[in-house]
């Protein structure tokens, strides 16, 4: 059995907005063995992930250096390094987080951040646990972490912010830049994963016993505070299937599913009322 090295990698920032791409590099006994940049804007970074396993030697010391950058900073906001040494016969997890928290540290050489404080890099074999790719649904999170409590979602409104939605409030709609008319929704969530979540929008006009085919989307959330995320923006035509002039004035009850990577879903309900 050879002897393998998989590297962990998760954060607890919001990648898409603090963390715009990633450089990583793994190194074999001193070697370069794997060097990658993987950018959000590029659609190649979604946190937690996997970086790919080192096979090496009995014994053999792998370590891997990461920087997060934010969007056109030469600088890293955050770096880490982490090391073990590979064992025969096991393919070991090697977890290696990006925390806020060490934005502002600066360790010294042969030291690396994490949780905000310097730590030696390097974790004995027998320290680490088995390679098991469900350290995901546990990993950290910009959004979701074991104190979050169940999933919750809120839906409101706005183009460029979230703002509140009350209970048949009048909405106005926009002619789309592809035809129809939108409302613009926005979503409060806790509990779910910050990226890859899966949401589903559906309405229906209970004066016109017509229902709005849903649409479907993957979705990265935006971190608005403490264990709560959000995402504005989300364009949901009224006009499907159906005149405009026939749904203006009306009440429409939209509905949404947001399920994240784990499995793990949210749900709200809210009526709106179309401006006239």
């Amino acid at each position: 059995a050879a002897a393998l090295v998989v590297v962990g990698l998760a954060t607890d920032m919001a990648v898409g907005f603090d963390i715009r791409h990633v450089e990583s590099t793994t190194k074999v006994d001193g070697v370069v063995a794997r060097a990658e940049r993987l950018s959000y804007d590029r659609g190649e970074l979604s946190l937690p992930a996997e970086l790919a396993a080192q096979p090496a030697r009995d014994g053999a010391v792998v370590e891997v250096s990461v920087a997060a950058f934010r969007d056109g900073d030469a600088s890293p906001l955050v770096t880490r390094t982490a090391a073990t040494r590979a064992a025969f016969g096991r393919t070991l997890l090697l977890p290696v987080s990006l925390d806020a928290a060490c934005s502002a540290v600066s360790c010294a050489a042969g030291a690396t951040c994490a949780a905000g404080a310097c730590v030696d890099p390097f974790i004995e074999p027998s320290a680490l646990a088995e390679h098991d790719p469900t350290w995901i649904a546990s990993a950290s999170d910009a959004c979701k972490s074991p104190g979050s409590g169940d999933p919750a979602v809120v839906i409101g409104k706005g183009e460029r912010a979230f703002a509140p939605l009350e209970r048949g409030e009048v909405v106005p709609i926009e002619p789309g830049p592809q035809g129809g008319h939108h409302v613009w929704l926005a979503l409060r969530v806790t509990g779910l994963r910050q990226m890859g979540s899966r949401l589903t929008v559906g309405g229906y006009f209970p004066e016109l016993a017509s229902e709005l085919l849903p649409f479907t989307a993957l979705v990265t959330l935006r971190r608005a505070g403490d264990a709560v995320c959000e995402i504005h923006g989300i364009r949901f035509q009224v006009d499907r299937g159906v005149p405009v002039a026939s749904v203006r004035g009306r009440a429409l009850d939209v509905e949404v599913v947001l399920e994240d990577p784990d499995g793990d879903v949210g749900t709200a309900a809210q009526r709106v009322v179309i401006a006239p």
